[in-house]
């Protein structure tokens, strides 16, 4: 079983919060899974749609496949691949947070107009965050979020996109690395006393300006 201190370690997967438990545990499903690599390999789980509770700090690790931003909500930890469409959606909404409130994190993956759309909404006192980063009005990007540099986008073409998104990536954990939570420093180490491993198929990467606002 992933527990440490009676604390449930989730992942997403599918636009679902996941629990890796043992075969035979109660309401538990099968998945199969393929990596990267072509390694097959299967896990048992129980799925969540959401999880609510009050985030009480973050910790950034290097884990097998890149990093992971390991969420503390007191009672479970959400663990998030940084290069992943979940991690950009749910950083850029959780800063524009009041991190004294509680949070309602409901994953999602599903189809619109023939295109895969995935994220995480993010609830406080029943309204949804906004992205933080992006005017959807006047379609312009806020807070100093990098822009697309139109000059190297023609030069690298395609190439480009990856060396754009690795921007994001840094940019938000940057600035997720200087929130403040109102709860106590060392709950964060006490929370992470066990590495929380990643899962090569548990995120989908962020690939092409599709996934962009703009």
């Amino acid at each position: 079983m992933i527990h440490t201190s009676g604390k449930t370690y989730l992942r997403i997967v599918d636009g679902n919060l996941v629990q890796k438990v043992d075969e035979g545990t109660e309401h538990a499903k099968l998945r199969k899974w393929k990596n990267p690599e072509g390694q097959e390999g299967s896990t048992w789980e129980l799925v969540y749609m959401n999880w609510t509770g009050h985030i009480k700090g973050l910790l950034f690790k290097n884990a097998d496949y890149g990093t992971v931003c390991n969420v503390d909500l007191g009672d479970a930890v959400i663990s998030f691949n940084t290069s992943g469409r979940y991690f950009s959606d749910f950083a850029s909404k959780l800063c524009g947070a009041d991190l004294s409130k509680e949070f309602l994190i409901h994953p999602y993956s599903m189809e619109v107009d023939g295109k895969k759309k995935t994220g995480v909404s993010l609830q406080q006192n029943n309204e949804k965050l906004g992205n933080y980063f992006y005017d959807f009005e006047s379609k312009q990007t806020l807070h100093g979020f990098p822009v697309v540099d139109e000059a190297q986008k023609e030069k690298l073409k395609k190439n480009y996109w990856k060396v754009f998104f690795a921007e994001v990536e840094a940019f938000l954990i940057e600035k997720l690395g200087v929130l403040k939570f109102p709860t106590a420093e060392n709950a964060v180490k006490e929370v992470f006393g066990e590495e929380v491993k990643s899962d090569p198929v548990s995120e989908l990467p962020i690939e092409g300006p599709s996934d962009l606002p703009f």
